[in-house]
C-alpha cells in the first residue's frame, strides 16, 4: 500500500507537471550556479538579520555558519536531486524545524523568493535559451516551498495544541498523574504537587509518592490491580483519611491504552466541600436545638427563680446550726447549677451576631488571660498575630477554652497559646481527648466533666462559626487537648 505522503507528494508534482526533465534541467545548470552558491547564502542571511523577528531566532555567528551549511546542502539537493520521495521528507523536516526555532513562516515565502530570483538571474546571464530552465527553477522552487510551508502549518497547530494542552495541565485543579506499565510516574498536573510527598514527582513510583495514609484509606493498590485486570475505570466516591486533620478526596482509576502511559489516577480534593455539608447539617440540627433550648429554658427559668426565692426565705429564717440548713444549701446549690444550665441554654438557644473588625489576637489572649484566677497553673502565650474577628466573641470563646484547659490540666498543670495569624490555639497538659470522643467533642451536651453542661465547646464553636471562622481540636505541643481558633484573615 503507498503511504498517503508519497501519494500527495506525486500529486503535488503531477499538478505543477514537474517530471524527470525538469530534474535534469535543474542538474544541468549545477556548473553555472556552484561558484555563487556561497554568495547567494551571504546575500540570504545579511537579509535575514536585518529583520528583527527573523534574526531573533538566531543564537551567534556559530549557528549562523552551521545554518549557511545546511542551506548549501538543500541548494545542492534542489539541483542535484533526486526529486523523489526521500527528498520530500527531508522537505518537510525543514518546515518542522522552523517551526521549533521559531521562524515566522513568512520568511520561507521571501527567503525562497530572493533564491529563485538569484538563480534565475545566473540562468539568464549563461544560457541562450534560458525559458525552460527557469520553468524547472520555478516548479522546483514551488514545490519545495509547498512541502516546507504545508508541514510548517501542521506542525505550528500541533505545537499550539500542545501549548494550549500544557496550560490546561499546568491550571487543572485536579491531582492527576499518568502512570506507565512498569508503576512510574511520567506525568503529572500541578495540581499533584499538593497531594504527593516531596518535590519532584515524575520518574518516581506512584505508590512511593503518594501519602501512606491515603494509599491505605484508599486501598488504592488493590483498586488499581482491579481496573487494570478489568479494562474498566474505577470510582471511589469519597476517601476519607486520617491526620493532623481529616482531609476527604474523591479517586478514579482509569486504564489507557497508550505506549507511554497504562493508567492514570484523578485524585479530587473534597475536604471544603464535605466540611460545608457537614456545616450546613449542623447548623439545621443545631438551629432545631436551639428552639428546642430556648423553649425549655424559659419554661425552667421561672420556676426556679421562684424556688430559689423560697430557699432564700427559708433559710434566712433558720439558725446557722440548724440541720436542715445544712440539707437547704445543698438544694440551693443545686438550684444555682440548674440555673447555670437554663443561662447555657439561652447562650446556645440565641448566638450572639458577630461584627468583625481587625483585632490583635495577642492582646486579646493576654487580656483573657488576666482574669482568671489560676495561680499555681503556668499559663504561657506565644506568638502575634492579627485577624478579622468580634472581641466579645473572641474574650469568650478563649476564656470558656482556657477554663476547661484550666479543668484538665489540675492546679499545678501548664497551659500554652500559641498565636499566629489569623489563628490562636490553646493547650493544655491534661489527660486529652478520648479518641471515641474527639468526632463529637463539639455537639451539645457532649462532656468529659462528671459535672459539665456540655454546651462550653458547643457554643464556642457557633460563635466562631459566626465570625466565620472554625474551631477545630488539632494535635498540639503538650500533651493534652489543643483547640485552635481560625479566624479570616486581614
Amino acid at each position: 500500500m503507498i503511504p498517503l505522503e508519497s501519494m500527495q507528494f506525486e500529486e503535488m508534482k503531477n499538478w505543477l507537471r514537474f517530471d524527470d526533465a525538469d530534474s535534469a534541467r535543474l542538474h544541468a545548470i549545477l556548473p553555472i550556479i556552484e561558484p555563487h552558491i556561497g554568495r547567494i547564502i551571504d546575500l540570504f542571511y545579511d537579509e535575514i538579520q536585518r529583520h528583527e523577528d527573523a534574526n531573533a531566532v538566531l543564537e551567534g555567528p556559530a549557528q549562523v555558519e552551521r545554518l549557511k551549511g545546511s542551506l548549501r546542502r538543500w541548494l545542492n539537493e534542489v539541483l542535484v536531486g533526486p526529486h523523489d520521495d526521500a527528498y520530500a521528507t527531508l522537505r518537510r523536516q525543514i518546515g518542522r524545524r522552523h517551526v521549533q526555532v521559531g521562524l515566522p513562516d513568512r520568511y520561507m515565502f521571501t527567503a525562497m523568493h530572493l533564491i529563485e530570483l538569484e538563480v534565475g538571474e545566473l540562468i539568464h546571464q549563461h544560457l541562450t535559451d534560458p525559458w525552460p530552465a527557469l520553468q524547472s527553477l520555478r516548479r522546483i522552487c514551488t514545490l519545495d516551498l509547498a512541502l516546507m510551508t504545508g508541514t510548517y502549518v501542521k506542525s505550528r497547530e500541533r505545537l499550539q495544541l500542545d501549548t494550549l494542552h500544557s496550560l490546561l495541565v499546568q491550571h487543572l485543579r485536579l491531582a492527576v498523574l499518568m502512570v506507565d506499565d512498569k508503576g512510574y510516574i511520567q506525568s503529572a498536573t500541578n495540581a499533584t504537587a499538593q497531594i504527593v510527598l516531596g518535590d519532584s514527582v515524575t520518574g518516581r513510583r506512584w505508590q512511593r509518592a503518594l501519602p501512606p495514609g491515603l494509599l491505605v484509606a484508599a486501598a488504592l493498590e488493590s483498586h488499581v490491580d482491579r481496573a487494570l485486570a478489568t479494562g474498566r475505570e474505577v470510582t471511589l466516591p469519597r476517601v476519607d483519611v486520617q491526620g493532623t486533620d481529616r482531609r476527604s478526596y474523591r479517586i478514579h482509576v482509569v486504564p489507557l491504552n497508550h505506549a507511554l502511559a497504562e493508567f492514570l489516577i484523578q485524585i479530587e480534593e473534597l475536604t471544603d466541600a464535605v466540611d460545608m455539608e457537614s456545616r450546613l447539617r449542623r447548623s439545621e440540627a443545631l438551629a432545631q436545638l436551639g428552639a428546642l433550648s430556648a423553649a425549655v429554658a424559659h419554661e425552667l427559668r421561672n420556676p426556679l427563680a421562684g424556688i430559689s426565692g423560697a430557699l432564700q426565705v427559708i433559710t434566712n429564717s433558720m439558725e446557722p446550726a440548724e440541720p436542715h440548713a445544712i440539707i437547704l444549701g445543698k438544694v440551693e446549690g443545686e438550684v444555682r447549677r440548674l440555673n447555670s444550665l437554663v443561662t447555657d441554654l439561652l447562650a446556645f438557644a440565641r448566638p450572639g451576631s458577630a461584627t468583625l473588625v481587625p483585632v490583635d489576637l495577642r492582646t486579646i489572649a493576654d487580656s483573657v488571660v488576666e482574669l482568671l484566677d489560676y495561680p499555681e497553673i503556668t499559663i504561657d502565650v506565644i506568638g502575634e498575630g492579627r485577624a478579622q474577628g468580634d472581641p466579645n466573641l473572641l474574650r469568650q470563646i478563649l476564656h470558656n477554652l482556657l477554663r476547661n484547659a484550666a479543668d484538665a490540666a489540675g492546679p499545678t498543670g501548664h497551659i500554652r497559646l500559641c498565636i499566629e495569624e489569623a489563628s490562636i490555639s490553646v493547650s493544655d497538659s491534661g489527660a486529652g481527648i478520648p479518641d471515641s470522643d474527639r468526632d463529637s467533642i463539639f455537639e451539645p451536651f457532649m462532656t468529659t466533666k462528671t459535672r459539665g453542661t456540655g454546651l462550653g465547646l458547643a457554643i464556642c464553636a457557633r460563635s466562631a462559626d459566626a465570625m466565620s471562622g472554625r474551631l477545630s481540636l488539632v494535635d498540639g505541643p503538650l500533651k493534652g487537648a489543643t483547640f485552635q481558633l481560625r479566624l479570616p484573615s486581614l
